[in-house]
């Protein structure tokens, strides 16, 4: 996908322009290179510029991508039942907290639900850095559960002494990463630099090795030209969550596979991409501000930093196991006695959720327990710690 091939809006190219033009003064001010990481910084989180920054549309069938909470209800109906038990639980201050909150979808679809079957937590908690998405959160919450609006509290860092449970769909794969390749049977890391037209790939550093994956100290395996990602943030972002929790489970939804799986020699281009017009492309370099940037996560990465924060890694499945265990599919059965219509937006919502083609496989969910013998339930009908 060319930049020069899409016609953009006034505001969207005058985002775009800015935008690119003080990543190329970073550039400049850093000898001509620099890191993927910087990059990816800033063509996300960019103070007004940056995708998740600016007010451009992001969601939805205008957007750029629909997320789970934004095909229906039943994602979060499921993820309601899944936690019922915890905030059942008397005697605890059992909160939710959700992390990038999107839309405001799941918080509304959790807060609906979570009352039918009356177990409301006191304080529904999200951290959001966007000015526009909070927004847009707030029109939502506002739209979709007026009476339930009040609970919501915004936050600009992670709670203090937080108890209950920590919720983040779609988060960890937007946190910055690096991006490496073997070159001369060694790792090393891809800068951007600025040619004067567009900015291009460039090799910088050596990898240490201490700072690779064990499945890439086996150089031999890899074919020169094997490029993947390395997230050092997400460390000190779990580390981070487990701080904030005293009491209570984190639950991760995200695309992504264990180390084995991810780094397999087979996967020789990696998982970086960008997303625009529900399109999925690799040049990831061309309309920064205007593209989602992710790459899939690494799911052994998470829990090995979840135990040495102190947390208990208790659960480990797919999304098509997590939601069949928490009634997706009886839902959706429940639907076809009441209304033959809503039966089938169901039955598309399952698909889309649960088939292997689609989310079912490739997006994983991961259960960090704290201080708790009640967590979450969805990871027994599948359970693959062993992958990890």
């Amino acid at each position: 996908m060319q930049s020069q091939k899409i016609r953009l809006s006034s505001s969207a190219a005058s985002i775009h322009e800015q935008l690119k033009a003080k990543i190329i003064r970073l550039i400049e001010q850093n000898s001509g290179v620099i890191a993927f990481s910087e990059f990816m910084q800033m063509a996300l989180y960019e103070s007004e510029l940056g995708y998740y920054q600016n007010q451009l549309c992001k969601f939805g069938q205008q957007g750029d991508f629909i997320t789970a909470p934004e095909m229906g209800d039943l994602f979060a109906r499921c993820i309601a039942n899944s936690m019922a038990d915890c905030l059942n639980n008397e005697g605890l201050n059992n909160d939710i907290f959700e992390l990038g909150a999107g839309s405001g979808a799941l918080a509304a679809g959790l807060l609906s639900e979570l009352e039918m079957i009356n177990v409301l937590p006191d304080k529904y908690y999200i951290l959001e850095s966007s000015a526009s998405l909070q927004s847009l959160q707030q029109q939502t919450l506002e739209s979709k559960v007026p009476e339930l609006a009040e609970r919501v509290i915004w936050l600009d860092r992670l709670p203090n002494n937080f108890h209950g449970i920590i919720i983040a769909n779609e988060v960890a794969d937007a946190l910055p990463c690096e991006v490496i390749q073997m070159n001369g049977g060694k790792w090393q890391y891809l800068g951007v630099a600025y040619n004067g037209e567009q900015f291009i790939w460039q090799p910088i550093t050596e990898v240490k090795k201490l700072d690779l994956p064990k499945p890439l100290y086996q150089t031999e395996c890899y074919t020169d030209g094997y490029t993947t990602e390395l997230r050092p943030l997400l460390t000190g972002w779990i580390n981070g969550l487990a701080s904030s929790l005293n009491t209570g489970s984190i639950l991760l939804f995200d695309y992504g596979y264990p180390q084995a799986e991810l780094y397999h020699p087979q996967r020789v281009e990696g998982s970086l991409r960008a997303f625009s017009r529900h399109q999925a492309h690799s040049q990831v370099l061309e309309l920064v501000g205007l593209e989602d940037i992710t790459s899939h996560v690494d799911f052994t990465q998470v829990a090995m930093s979840g135990v040495s924060a102190g947390l208990q890694v208790d659960g480990f499945t797919t999304q098509m196991g997590y939601l069949l265990e928490n009634g997706i599919l009886e839902m959706s059965g429940s639907a076809l006695e009441q209304n033959l219509e809503k039966h089938y937006l169901y039955s598309q919502q399952v698909q889309k959720l649960t088939s292997p083609g689609q989310m079912g496989e490739v997006v994983k969910v991961i259960k960090m327990n704290k201080n708790t013998a009640v967590s979450p339930k969805g990871f027994h009908l599948q359970d693959h710690l062993c992958r990890l």
